[in-house]
């Protein structure tokens, strides 16, 4: 039996650094497969259950870490309740699986966002059906500023910030967060699925 991660794409950045560091470390001798699938697949809830339900019913003979929040479907414990093979998170979304002690997406009128959504953001928008630019920031203008936690998994540029701010016409902040809280939660996950 191996141990296959099935994550969201959102945290494919995070991911490949921790994963990394852990080979690098021998924290583990064990193969760990991994399947990003899109981001934005929350956005049309049918659709994050079958993507799901499809590729752990192809994987079931392994240990398999879901790697979503699991305020990601309102019904994954349902759908998930005959899958004993699946190590879940205590965490509901993927702002608090990275950033230590952020318990929500917003805050006041603040949105945070991880290093994974500037990266994705197009695809996430796909996935929402966003009609034009237009349509794009009038979902985001309901923001006084949006938060990038940088976990330092990649250089995120001023042409990027530019390019997001573009995009959204909100104020972007970028704040450094600890890639270590997001790594022990992979740990306990890998020690849970030996």
């Amino acid at each position: 039996m191996s141990i296959f991660i099935l994550s969201c794409g959102v945290f494919e950045p995070e991911l490949n650094k921790v994963l990394k560091e852990i080979k690098e470390e021998n924290i583990f001798n064990e193969y760990i497969n991994v399947k990003y699938l899109p981001f934005g697949l929350h956005s049309n809830l049918d659709k994050l259950k079958s993507e799901i339900v499809t590729n752990l019913d192809k994987i079931k003979d392994n240990k398999i870490i879901l790697l979503y929040g699991n305020k990601c479907h309102y019904k994954f414990h349902d759908f998930l309740k005959d899958y004993d093979n699946v190590i879940t998170f205590d965490d509901a979304n993927c702002i608090e699986l990275i950033i230590k002690n952020k318990k929500s997406i917003i805050d006041e009128k603040n949105l945070y966002i991880t290093s994974g959504w500037v990266l994705k953001f197009d695809e996430l928008n796909n996935f929402i059906n966003a009609v034009d630019i237009y349509d794009i920031r009038q979902q985001y203008g309901q923001y006084e500023n949006i938060i990038i936690g940088d976990a330092k998994v990649f250089n995120i540029t001023d042409d990027m910030i530019f390019d997001l701010f573009e995009k959204i016409q909100v104020p972007i902040e970028v704040e450094d967060v600890d890639i270590n809280n997001f790594k022990n939660k992979i740990v306990n996950a890998i020690k849970k699925a030996l």
